[in-house]
């Protein structure tokens, strides 16, 4: 790796935040796994120690390390969480925020509905039923109906099998469901399209189940 060589650009600190990012593509660190001892990484990029703990701090905000007292510097589990909640926030921010939340889910679910018929994934049915069957016995508690309906969307997202697509998919599901609340006065035609969304997947209907997605939703 090259020497850090000043700039007017950037500070010091970004430079090394910059590098310390290209350290973590290049020498294949994955999230769980430790970063080297600050001696060693401060000799690496030539610079101070109280600099490279000011770059960690910055990645650290970022989500993109974990710092543990004692231990160390650890790649995070789930480096995009600070950039979806940012995402998710700004969006809530907007006057038109509800909104923008619900067609945001729509499109991130469609496209999921899209790639996971067109590719062969396997659905799980029988769990989508379930989560139908427990969010109907679920109506004395909100909290217990939203988490099934929650999960029920999200189980027709995950045979993609790409956790960055499902985390942004659970955010924005979760959020719009949050903002939107359940109205327990149509509790059994939200059953019905429930069910009627499970059998258009199970028949393959993509254009049909999507619809049905956006009628759900209210958009």
């Amino acid at each position: 790796m090259k020497p850090i060589e000043t700039a007017e650009r950037y500070t010091l600190s970004k430079l090394v935040v910059h590098k310390l990012k290209q350290y973590i593509v290049e020498h294949n660190i994955a999230p769980g796994d430790k970063l080297p001892a600050e001696r060693e990484l401060s000799q690496t990029m030539k610079v101070s120690r109280a600099i490279l703990r000011e770059a960690l701090r910055s990645l650290e905000s970022a989500g993109i390390l974990e710092i543990r007292h004692g231990e160390g510097a650890f790649i995070s589990a789930n480096s995009l969480s600070p950039l979806l909640e940012q995402l998710s926030f700004a969006a809530q921010l907007n006057r038109k925020g509800g909104r923008e939340l619900l067609e945001i889910r729509y499109l991130l679910e469609a496209s999921a509905v899209d790639a996971v018929l067109e590719q062969g994934r396997n659905i799980p049915f029988a769990e989508l039923e379930r989560l139908n069957e427990e969010w109907a016995s679920s109506a004395g508690s909100e909290s217990r109906q939203t988490e099934a309906d929650v999960n029920l969307h999200l189980a027709v997202v995950q045979p993609l099998l790409n956790s960055s697509f499902t985390s942004l998919a659970e955010l924005f599901i979760r959020q719009a469901a949050a903002s939107t609340g359940t109205d327990r006065s149509h509790a059994a035609a939200i059953y019905e399209q429930h069910s009627r969304y499970i059998r258009l997947l199970r028949e393959g209907k993509a254009l049909e189940a999507k619809a049905l997605l956006r009628e759900h939703l209210g958009l």
